[in-house]
């Protein structure tokens, strides 16, 4: 049974090292647009006194694929709807890339670099008889690639699986939170995300025509 296992490991490994073969410079198209566009449907597990599930719609707008704004909402049939609005920030791939680091194999690179932080605002209770209230969102998040940007084209650049964990601290010191209640939570959160590059100056600048 060992030996089973190992040789299913040694497949898996061979696998990927074959799925990531690709060589490239680090970037993967995204100076090809100054403006990654990133859209994202899934769900999460609202973890409280009783786990409870909710459906997620993410939009993301980041500079260059390095950092920029979130909005994020979430419905339950049963937990509370959120919405959760903050700025998020993806360090790893600038700093493996300005210090040369890369491994230069596409997949790899593209999971290493994933990893995100976000920070903001979310405001909970929506929905119900206007019992709002609002809390700090500090979260965490890694991506699983669907798809290689060096086999896409046009402003299609890559799918996605992301996985993501948000702790929301909604204790009475926040205002416009009741004091008698206590809505703080984490939530484990996976999202399929489509991300969509766009180049500033197409808005910018008119179309531009040779005689």
């Amino acid at each position: 049974m060992i030996r089973a296992l190992a040789l299913v490991l040694v497949l898996c490994a061979s696998t990927a090292s074959t799925a990531s073969a690709q060589r490239g410079d680090g970037v993967y198209r995204r100076f090809d647009h100054d403006l990654a566009l990133v859209f994202g449907v899934g769900g999460a597990i609202v973890l409280a006194d009783e786990d409870e599930g909710a459906l997620v719609l993410d939009l993301r707008a980041r500079v260059i694929d390095a950092g920029g704004l979130v909005l994020s909402y979430r419905w339950g049939a049963e937990s509370e709807s959120q919405i959760f609005a903050g700025f998020e920030l993806k360090p790893f791939w600038p700093a493996l890339f300005l210090t040369s680091s890369s491994t230069h194999r596409e997949w790899l690179d593209l999971f290493l670099q994933s990893f995100g932080v976000e920070l903001g605002v979310a405001m909970m209770g929506l929905g119900a008889d206007g019992d709002n209230s609002y809390g700090l969102g500090i979260g965490v998040s890694l991506e699983v690639p669907l798809s290689l940007p060096s086999r896409t084209r046009g402003a299609f650049q890559r799918a996605a699986l992301r996985l993501a964990a948000r702790r929301v601290d909604a204790t009475r010191s926040y205002l416009g939170t009741d004091d008698a209640r206590d809505r703080s939570e984490w939530s484990v959160l996976a999202t399929l995300q489509i991300v969509v590059g766009v180049r500033a100056n197409t808005f910018a600048e008119p179309a531009r025509y040779r005689y």
